[in-house]
């Protein structure tokens, strides 16, 4: 597979870093610099469809995640993630049609930071009991319904 040459404002060219790497696993598209990122992240390799993996997956665990993407969930179950598969849409990302689960959520330690409610998500409670049953404890960042902001990274 031949990553894309260059980074740039239009996919696949805003791809090439954008990877979800979970310590067990490295979810991974063709247009990532595959050598290089994926490598450097460890892990099983698993190629999908999706090219915003990390966006469009939240990770729980170095073996769950959380996404609304079909090709993400079955090629994380064939390698033997435990996958919660939510309804797609449902989180607000301006000038979108819809955000990603995993661009509206991180981890820090047994803590997963959502940045709104998921009131408005019609998988709201399985998403809390997914969270919980993996020991992470669930905190909702804003009153707002939840938003895209495009990932974070902990410091």
């Amino acid at each position: 597979m031949e990553p894309v040459s260059g980074l740039g404002k239009v996919y696949p060219a805003d791809v090439p870093l954008c990877i979800c790497a979970t310590g067990r696993y490295t979810i991974y598209n063709k247009y990532t610099a595959y050598g290089p990122a994926v490598t450097a992240a460890g892990g099983i390799p698993v190629h999908v469809r999706q090219g915003y993996t990390r966006c469009a997956a939240a990770i729980v665990d170095e073996r769950s995640i959380v996404t609304a993407d079909a090709s993400v969930s079955r090629a994380a179950k064939n390698v033997g993630m435990d996958v919660l598969t939510i309804t797609p849409g449902h989180i607000i990302l301006d000038g979108y049609d819809t955000g990603f689960i995993g661009g509206a959520s991180f981890m820090i330690e047994d803590t997963m930071y959502f940045t709104g409610t998921l009131d408005e998500h019609p998988d709201k409670e399985r998403i809390v009991r997914f969270v919980t049953e993996h020991g992470k404890r669930p905190v909702f960042l804003t009153d707002r319904p939840i938003f895209d902001i495009g990932g974070a990274i902990p410091v």
